[in-house]
């Protein structure tokens, strides 16, 4: 996603109204459910990651999609894949970083290849079983 269609979208959240929905939700839940000696720090956290999961949840899964993608089409068109951690590098993304954030990428990328290439196998297994 480019800057501009960050930019419109964070405009369109502040004309919307949406923090001041957030302000009031908070609000409301801290009314609700904070009782003196809750941990207000695990609190704020917890409503900081509700948030970002609904500003960048749908640029989120469009690079989700995009990375399932890749994976299906490397395993379906090879039994046996040599390297892939590398076949799925963005290098736009990738040759930007450091030395030290290359490194947390390709951990985060493995992890990220791993969990998918269990999903791909487990569809694959469930059409074997209905087929």
């Amino acid at each position: 996603m480019e800057l501009k269609e960050y930019a419109k979208r964070a405009k369109e959240r502040l004309t919307n109204g949406y923090w001041d929905k957030v302000r009031e939700e908070k609000i409301e839940y801290l009314e609700k459910y904070y009782h003196k000696g809750d941990n207000i720090n695990q609190f704020n956290y917890m409503f900081q990651k509700k948030i970002e999961d609904e500003v960048y949840s749908e640029q989120k899964s469009k690079n989700e999609d995009k990375l399932y993608k890749k994976v299906v089409k490397l395993l379906s068109e090879n039994e046996f894949v040599l390297n892939p951690i590398m076949q799925l590098i963005d290098h736009d993304e990738y040759d930007k970083l450091s030395d030290e954030a290359k490194k947390n990428y390709i951990y985060a990328l493995t992890d990220r290849y791993n969990e998918l290439k269990e999903k791909y196998e487990k569809e694959q297994k469930t059409k074997e079983m209905f087929n």
